[in-house]
């Protein structure tokens, strides 16, 4: 028989608020739906209960009764984020999940006995885990899903249901678990029906009679039945965090504070799922309605949330929004980290996540433009280069080619080119000496080989012609030197090592 865990949120639209603003916790809170003096309180912390507050009071007699209270109406997209982040969980432990209502998601336990041990410990782990995202739950473990809800509704943390014990287990919970119509409830309190036990041992055809469609569905439930089995549907890997800024914000400062809280919910979702952030995209709705997008290429992926924030800091500094902000949501792009096979004749180098942390850190001082790998592109000119990312993840060995007992000679180049004076003798190279701006370097040619002409780039505005040497010096070392036809100066290209 498959095991069913469910992992409930009580108060939903609270907890998400809550999520968001966590200074709010130990403050009586209140949700709304609709920003209006008669609007229904539709949720209330515990610390608001103890002010006598309760949800279905409206703001204006909730505001009588306490002046203190905070009230707040989660957005659509706040919402959105808490359900994902909800789920986030559940999949970090089973492929098989369900999301059936707000702040309610099950999911498929069976064969993870070998992994926790137990399902107590399966569900501790379970609001564990929850609680890294920013959300309080409960969990429950049962045979059947309607049984897993009932006990996660009526514990205070975690519960598990044995196999063969849900009716004893369910018997005595009171009917007001279930939160029936306040008629049914009126009725049944005539009839002595208090415990689900009880509404479980009546006739259905009595209970169809009386109550109809909703008295069927109260019956099921307090017998533990299910109305359909597990349904898990494919989801899209999405992780944004959407902020509501209440006022415009024209100054990097402030915003930054807000990005920060975002980025460390973006990556405690990122972190539950084994998963690091790639590159962000920052949506910005600016005041009078404008909407401006940045795409932040990060250099390597990283949960680092002080990285990930320099990223985003220089950006709005580099290209400061054309007016204040009042909403942004920031969107990651999930990365696997990879596991690198370790090479038996290599000195072990750092870890994937540590280098990849440490060129985040590096692309957020110098920028993301000039942190990266070279590589050749398309010329014949040989300085030319371009800087790509780092492919974090593999592992690069340089080995050197020893053959007949001869190492291989290298060329450190010089980048731009060190520019040089040449003295002649016969039409030919014998003294050099380096311009006093770049490294000093000089001495009489002991041996040159050379010319070769190089050329190429014709087709373009700036084509070039140069004649290249390889020149010994009575310095003691070897450099590549070569004149350019079209100015007539002389470069050192590199030194051979």
């Amino acid at each position: 028989m498959a095991r069913i865990a469910c992992l409930l949120v009580v108060d939903f639209p609270l907890a998400a608020i809550l999520r968001t603003e966590p200074d709010l916790r130990g403050r009586p809170v209140a949700t709304v739906e609709r920003d209006e003096p008669r609007a229904p309180l539709t949720a209330v912390s515990a610390e608001a209960l103890r002010l006598g507050l309760r949800a279905g009071l409206s703001i204006a007699e909730a505001r009588t009764l306490c002046h203190r209270l905070v009230i707040r109406r989660p957005s659509t997209e706040l919402l959105r984020s808490a359900t994902e982040a909800l789920i986030d969980v559940a999949d970090s432990f089973s492929p098989r999940v369900e999301n059936a209502a707000p702040g309610v998601v099950f999911l498929e336990i069976e064969g993870l006995r070998s992994l926790f041990g137990t399902e107590s410990h399966l569900a501790t782990s379970l609001v564990a885990r929850l609680r890294r995202v920013g959300l309080e739950g409960r969990a429950g473990t049962a045979s059947t899903k309607t049984v897993a809800w009932l006990a996660a509704r009526a514990s205070e943390g975690v519960d598990v249901v044995k196999p063969g014990e849900e009716r004893r287990r369910l018997a005595a919970l009171p009917m007001t678990i279930l939160e029936p119509p306040p008629e049914v409830t009126v009725t049944l309190e005539r009839w002595g029906i208090r415990t689900l036990g009880q509404l479980a041992g009546l006739p259905s055809t009595a209970v169809s009679w009386r109550f109809g469609d909703v008295g069927i569905r109260l019956w099921k439930t307090a017998r533990g039945e299910d109305d359909g089995p597990l349904v898990p549907l494919p989801r899209p890997q999405r992780f944004e965090e959407s902020v509501d800024c209440g006022y415009a914000i024209d100054s990097v400062e402030p915003l930054s504070f807000l990005l920060r809280a975002a980025l460390e919910r973006l990556t405690a979702r990122l972190e539950v799922r084994g998963l690091r952030g790639g590159d962000l995209t920052l949506a910005l709705r600016l005041e009078g309605g404008g909407l401006e997008e940045r795409v932040l290429h990060v250099a390597a992926p990283t949960n680092e949330v002080k990285a990930l924030l320099a990223f985003a800091r220089l950006e709005l500094e580099r290209h400061p929004p054309s007016a204040g902000v009042e909403w942004f949501r920031l969107a990651a792009v999930a990365e696997k980290l990879r596991s690198v096979e370790l090479d038996l004749f290599v000195p072990a180098g750092p870890t994937p996540q540590d280098l990849g942390l440490t060129i985040a850190r590096l692309a957020a001082v110098a920028g993301i433009d000039r942190v990266g790998c070279p590589a050749v592109i398309d010329s014949h000119r040989p300085e030319a280069f371009h800087v790509t990312r780092f492919a974090v993840g593999a592992t690069c060995a340089a080995k050197a080619n020893v053959s007949n007992g001869r190492s291989p000679l290298v060329l450190r180049a010089f980048r731009p080119p060190a520019a040089i004076e040449v003295m002649y003798d016969r039409g030919r190279p014998d003294f050099v000496r380096a311009d006093a701006n770049h490294e000093k370097f000089g001495g009489r040619v002991v041996t040159l080989a050379g010319p070769w002409r190089l050329s190429g780039e014709w087709w373009r505005d700036s084509p070039f012609v140069r004649d290249y040497y390889d020149a010994e010096l009575s310095d003691g070392g070897v450099y590549r030197i070569y004149r350019d036809h079209g100015s007539g100066d002389w470069f050192a290209d590199g030194v051979y090592d």
